[in-house]
Parts: structure tokens; C-alpha cells; sequence
């Protein structure tokens, strides 16, 4: 089945037809022999299969965009740096095991709580602005999340960010609410889940000192996949703040 699946994968991204041995790997083999190019497959061609193993472990098919893809080829380089011996399968279903465990019950009940408070944000009756200003995190809610320098980096920052008039807002027309809930220990880990946040994430993972929840979420017309997009609502010290870009403080 394995098989099966990396030639549909390959086909669908630069056609496989009668697949001969070098058109194919074998997701049993090493990580590192894969990774290394030495199966002759295109690093995009086992991104495209680890997508699919994901979403058919875990029942969550993905929109892949080429950001997505760069993210989950360091995953993959990252995991497999960690057990070299390991083959590409093992790494993927430890990957998908890992993500199923991700949200327990106490932190889907503040991912429904989170997402309930975002859903205001589409409400033209709320003062988007007070509640924008609200979500200001304080020095101690940095810290909490984010090591030294970092975290005084990201205070400065913050302080010039929640000022009178920032507001939170979909663009009209945009009356959905797409969302994404994990941990920051899930993110720091390098769980599969990393690939669905911006990409400067992982040059913050160093700096993760605390395991709370965190979301990305976009305001988007109906149907519709892209949108205004943000990232960084956090769940810490007993309620929701807003640390954006992170990265930004590097």
C-alpha cells in the first residue's frame, strides 16, 4: 500500500506513467537514504507522500502550498537528523501519532473557546477595536512563552503594536472563520503541525519555553481557502493574548 501510494504521488506531481525503480522509493528504506537523494526521487515527490500519509492517518486533508511544502522537508531533514537509521514510514507515523495526541481534551476546550471568542471578531456589533486592545499580552505573558532576548525584543515590539486604532478585522465580503489549534510544545517538537504555521516559526523554536495554546486563524469570503490571515493568539495566564510574528523579534 505504501508503494501504492508513493507512484500516485509522484504521478499526480510529475507523472510516474509505468514507474521504473529510480520513479519510485520504497518508504521502508532509511530516512536518510531517502532524504539524501541517493533514491533519485525529488524531495518535493516524499513531501507530497507525507502530506498524504497525514491526512489519510488522521483523517484532515490539507490545502499544500509551496511554504508548506518548504516547512515539511525540514521536518522531515529535522526528525531524520534525530534517528538517521529510521525508516521514512516510521518517521511519518510517529509524525501522525504525535498529531493525533496533540489535542487532548482539556486543550479542545480551550481551542472551542478560543475559536468562539474569534468568531466575535465577524460580529458587526462587537467593538472589534476594544477587544483587539484587550488581547495586548503583558511582559510577564512574553516570558511565559518566549526566552531571553527574544522575549524584551518581542515586548518593545508589542508595546508599539496595540496603540488606539488597531483593530482586528475581516475585510468585507469575508463572513468565515478558518482556524488552526495546537501547542506551543507541538510547534517546539516539530510536529507535523508546524507546517501550517508561517514559516519564521521555525527559527523561534529555540526560544519556546512555555506549552500553551496557540492558533492561526484567517477571516475568509465563503468557500474560500485564503484570506486575511494571523497568527500568534496564545492561551496563557488564564486568557487569550496576541503575539504576532514572533520572528520579527530576532
Amino acid at each position: 500500500m505504501l508503494r501504492r501510494l508513493v507512484c500516485i504521488t509522484i504521478a499526480a506531481g510529475i507523472g510516474c506513467g509505468a514507474a521504473t525503480a529510480a520513479d519510485t522509493f520504497d518508504p521502508s528504506t532509511s530516512c536518510s537514504e531517502i532524504l539524501s537523494g541517493e533514491s533519485g526521487i525529488p524531495e518535493v515527490a516524499v513531501s507530497f507522500w507525507a502530506f498524504g500519509f497525514l491526512a489519510a492517518a488522521n483523517d484532515r486533508p490539507e490545502t499544500i502550498t509551496p511554504e508548506l511544502m518548504a516547512t515539511m522537508r525540514d521536518i522531515l531533514h529535522q526528525r531524520c537528523a534525530g534517528a538517521p537509521t529510521a525508516s521514512l514510514a516510521q518517521i511519518v507515523q510517529e509524525m501522525a501519532a504525535a498529531e493525533a495526541e496533540a489535542s487532548p481534551e482539556s486543550t479542545t476546550d480551550v481551542a472551542a473557546d478560543g475559536r468562539a471568542f474569534l468568531l466575535r471578531f465577524l460580529d458587526d456589533s462587537e467593538d472589534r477595536g476594544a477587544m483587539t486592545l484587550a488581547l495586548k499580552p503583558t511582559p510577564e505573558d512574553v516570558r511565559a512563552v518566549y526566552a531571553e532576548p527574544l522575549a524584551s525584543s518581542l515586548i518593545d515590539a508589542y508595546e508599539g503594536l496595540f496603540v488606539p486604532g488597531a483593530v482586528i478585522q475581516p475585510k468585507p465580503g469575508q463572513t468565515e472563520l478558518l482556524s488552526i489549534f495546537t501547542t506551543t510544545g507541538a510547534l517546539k517538537s516539530g510536529d507535523a503541525v508546524l507546517a501550517e504555521f508561517p514559516g519564521g516559526y521555525k527559527d523561534v523554536l529555540d526560544y519556546i519555553v512555555g506549552d500553551v495554546p496557540i492558533a492561526r486563524f484567517k477571516f475568509v469570503e465563503p468557500g474560500e481557502d485564503l484570506g486575511l490571515a494571523f497568527d500568534g493568539l496564545v492561551f496563557v495566564n488564564g486568557r487569550w493574548v496576541f503575539m504576532p510574528k514572533p520572528w520579527n523579534g530576532l
